[in-house]
């Protein structure tokens, strides 16, 4: 089996050595240098991923709750209008693209190791609901799955899953992402977790592109130095994208024909307020969520922000979820894409929805701070693009998925994280080594914020409203939810309590 696995890796290698030469040489011979050093980077990280770690979860026979060998992963939908269609278990062959085969290999081990069959199932229907009458119900009819993040807080205030510290994941392995589990525990439990076992994890990850050829243009400051040199804040990227609107057209009117400091929809907020080391609801000394206090600075921060969006550097003053003339894309997709936006608010997977084509090279830098004391960065999960795992409560054998899942993470950090990040986010799309360093950071600095998770009051939903209409009067929302903020709280506790 170490052979098979050793054998599968060197196939995937080189795979990812031939796809690095290919798009490092498309810009013709001169770039000789960067397809050496492109490739040899890659080798190097790729070597590290797959090498032989201990891992003694391995060859033994699993049969599931149903008697039958197939692994049953529930899996989530997205929007119609945005959608991802979650094939990584119909895969059946290698097809040459780096991410396919990766998928592939990993699903390949798993199934062989473990003699299984590994199934995914899609709702096409409410998968709450669904998630609701299986569970119910009582049936042991799925051995994962694998909810948006918004919907995996409702299941785990259900009561719908398995607390991960009564699992066998080794949680504390690079391939799981620690924050999911601090970030969203109460009381001592946690229900959800997530990692290099599912990219869809990554894909709803906040932060900012911008336009090199238009930061060059207007003779503006870098924002990989300010990285580089602690000063990238929140003062300082309002700095870079005031002025920079253009009526490109000439009519009098602002329309996506003309140049923006920054195109974003309504749930940067959140991002942005996590960015300056802020959160809508933290928790207390005994992990509980807690009533949120700081307004002072809460309001700073979003009067920074507001400062930035209610002037001609947003495009076009609308969420970026509405739609222009019938054209069915989002509008920041008529704007970055064609080099009319200065910075732009993403999540990695708008890099494949709408910037693959994209003609002028583009950058990518984390969520700035607030200022420079603050001793580090913060990425923002989305509720809505972002996915996660849970065991579900109903499964027979919590121990023996337990194994399963944490072997198809390990194996997903050995072969599916190269494919996705090392190849496809640093080399295919943001092509420049300042990018791959900034996707360290952001990776490296998932929060989430439960005042975002839960909506407690339908706070920060409200805010997002208003801050649609350039105005945000903090104290008067929470005045008017205040009671509404507070039971939702003691809510969730009294449900996490009673799961315990």
């Amino acid at each position: 089996m170490k052979n098979f696995n050793k054998i599968l890796a060197a196939v995937l290698l080189a795979a990812m050595i031939i796809l690095v030469s290919c798009n490092s040489n498309e810009g013709g011979g001169s770039d000789s240098n960067v397809v050496e050093n492109n490739t040899e980077s890659v080798v190097e990280t790729a070597e590290e991923t797959v090498a032989e770690i201990e891992f003694p979860h391995e060859n033994f026979e699993w049969v599931s709750g149903r008697g039958d060998n197939i692994f049953k992963i529930l899996i989530d939908k997205q929007w119609s209008g945005n959608s991802l269609d979650i094939a990584d278990y119909d895969i059946e062959e290698s097809t040459g693209e780096v991410l396919n085969d990766a998928i592939y290999m990993r699903n390949l081990i798993i199934e062989e190791n473990f003699n299984i069959k590994l199934e995914g199932v899609r709702r096409d229907d409410d998968m709450e609901s669904f998630v609701n009458r299986t569970m119910r119900a009582g049936l042991d009819e799925y051995d994962a799955m694998a909810p948006r993040l918004m919907n995996a807080a409702k299941f785990a205030a259900s009561g719908y899953g398995v607390n991960v510290h009564e699992t066998a994941l080794t949680l504390d392995a690079p391939w799981w992402d620690p924050n999911i589990i601090a970030d969203t525990s109460i009381a001592g439990a946690a229900y959800m977790f997530a990692g290099d076992i599912f990219t869809y994890h990554y894909d709803g990850i906040a932060m900012l592109m911008f336009n090199k050829r238009l930061l060059g243009d207007l003779g503006l400051e870098s924002p990989y130095r300010l990285v580089e040199n602690n000063q990238w804040t929140l003062d300082n990227f309002n700095n870079l994208v005031r002025g920079v609107y253009l009526d490109v057209n000439q009519n009098g009117s602002l329309d996506r024909e003309d140049r923006f400091g920054f195109v974003t929809q309504a749930d940067y907020v959140t991002s942005f307020v996590n960015g300056s080391g802020e959160r809508f609801i933290s928790k207390d000394s005994d992990d509980l969520p807690q009533m949120p206090s700081n307004f002072e600075r809460l309001s700073a921060i979003l009067d920074k922000m507001l400062d930035v969006y209610e002037t001609d550097t947003y495009c076009m003053h609308r969420d970026a979820y509405g739609r222009e003339g019938g054209s069915g894309q989002l509008v920041q997709f008529w704007v970055f894409p064609h080099g009319r936006a200065l910075f732009y608010w993403a999540f990695p997977r708008y890099m494949d929805l709408g910037l693959r084509d994209m003609e002028d090279d583009f950058g990518i830098v984390p969520i700035p701070k607030w200022d420079s004391n603050q001793s580090r960065y913060y990425a923002t999960l989305s509720h809505w693009h972002s996915y996660t795992f849970m065991i579900p409560v109903t499964v027979s054998d919590v121990d023996r998925n337990s194994v399963v899942l944490d072997a198809m993470a390990y194996h997903g950090r050995r072969l599916i994280r190269p494919a996705y990040y090392d190849v496809c986010l640093q080399r295919k799309y943001t092509r420049d080594d300042d990018s791959s360093a900034m996707l360290d950071i952001i990776f490296g600095s998932t929060v989430y914020d439960l005042g975002f998770v839960y909506n407690f009051g339908s706070w920060v939903s409200t805010i997002e409203s208003d801050i649609q209409k350039n105005s945000i009067n903090l104290m008067s929302i929470y005045e008017r939810q205040e009671n509404r903020i507070e039971t939702d709280i003691y809510k969730i506790i009294d449900q996490f309590l009673e799961n315990r």
